[in-house]
């Protein structure tokens, strides 16, 4: 069972009745992908089940912007229906975007029963500037879109009076815990927890944060079991490995982690794959051994040869004529300053040969059950 069937299975539960889990979670963190600003950019909150007949639910442009558009569309058309979810409200989305700074941020909050609320950010979108963003991990101590995260959460919270949950799924689990980092200290105590949906980490240690000790019990992650993306820079302790069926990258797609019947929570992994180990060792030798400006050139060249590409799908449109125009953007470069990129490149290419093992990784993908705690049959 994924989220789609959790809401199906679970739907016509109310919150008193099965109480807020780390699986509505996930689903409202997804939903920071809808584009809420396209129905009402206006102040206040709106109920999901207003939406019903909403001229815009039909609409691709609500959904557009992420690689599950289409898995966006299902769930959050269940949420209005269902009796669990159709009384929340959303209001206050925010959307931020500059191509100058490489900025792509987009937040927006959910009100449950009892004035409960839930402060979404949403995670890498398709466009070739939130790609960069996150690639600004790798050697930056901040990127753009936290800034944004600390004032929105600072902002929003001054709108409603009770409790709050923080959360979001890859950098949107960055961004959340970074905003509950430097938010007014005054906030802590209203904070119930703190989502991380296989969010990488960050490259200064968050120990050392003045609130970290306030909100650490709160601090929940989560990775999954062939995990590629949350052990960038893994410094939150006592991750909660999810099971998921997805293959590489895929495993990262929240509509493939499996949820438990019984325990009406996550497929938990007794442990993360030999390759999602071996992955986060070579990955972390490379950031730890390349120095930060040869990082930032390397980075710097790759996004200069996409071009003017604005999202996942131009880029695939345009791949052709790419080639061309990366050879011509790479001949601009000094001689001094290929010979770094390729360097850098070069020793990336190393580490993961070194980590990757098909007969491991062909073991692990056909013999999963070995590896999580198996879900019990809903009686």
């Amino acid at each position: 069972m994924n989220i789609i069937t959790y809401v199906r299975t679970f739907g016509h539960k109310s919150f008193s009745e099965l109480p807020f889990n780390n699986v509505d979670g996930l689903i409202l963190s997804q939903m920071s992908y809808i584009n809420f600003h396209l129905i009402s950019a206006e102040s206040g909150f709106i109920k999901f089940k207003s939406l019903k007949n909403h001229p815009m639910l039909n609409n691709k442009d609500l959904y557009f912007g992420s690689v599950d558009a289409k898995d966006n569309e299902k769930i959050f058309k269940l949420l209005i229906k269902s009796r669990r979810y159709r009384n929340i409200q959303f209001g206050y989305p925010k959307a931020d975007f500059d191509e100058k700074t490489h900025k792509q941020f987009y937040a927006v909050t959910f009100l449950m029963p009892h004035n409960i609320g839930f402060i979404s950010f949403r995670g890498t979108d398709i466009t070739m500037v939130g790609w960069r963003e996150d690639f600004y991990i790798a050697y930056r101590d901040t990127i753009p879109g936290q800034e944004d995260a600390v004032e929105y959460v600072k902002t929003v919270t001054k709108l409603f009076q009770g409790n709050f949950y923080v959360g979001g799924h890859s950098k949107g689990g960055n961004l959340s815990i970074y905003a509950c980092l430097n938010m007014y200290k005054k906030l802590c105590p209203r904070l119930i927890k703190v989502f991380s949906y296989d969010g990488p980490g960050f490259k200064t240690s968050i120990r050392e944060h003045s609130h970290y000790e306030l909100i650490k019990p709160k601090v929940v992650k989560f990775l999954t079991s062939n995990d590629m993306i949350g052990v960038i820079y893994n410094n939150v302790e006592n991750a909660k490995v999810v099971y998921s069926n997805g293959i590489l990258l895929g495993g990262h797609d929240p509509f493939r982690w499996m949820v438990d019947f019984s325990k009406i929570d996550f497929v938990y992994a007794k442990d993360r794959s030999f390759m999602s180990k071996k992955y986060e060792e070579a990955l972390m030798a490379w950031l730890n051994t390349v120095d930060e400006e040869d990082k930032r050139l390397a980075v710097h060249v790759i996004f200069e040869m996409l071009g003017d590409s604005k999202n996942v799908y131009d880029l695939l449109l345009k791949s052709g004529r790419l080639i061309i125009n990366g050879k011509k953007t790479w001949d601009e470069y000094t001689p001094q300053q290929r010979m770094k990129a390729r360097e850098t490149f070069k020793i990336l290419g190393k580490y993961f040969l070194s980590a990757y093992s098909p007969k491991r990784f062909l073991i692990e993908k056909f013999a999963p059950k070995k590896e999580v705690d198996e879900p019990k049959k809903l009686t």
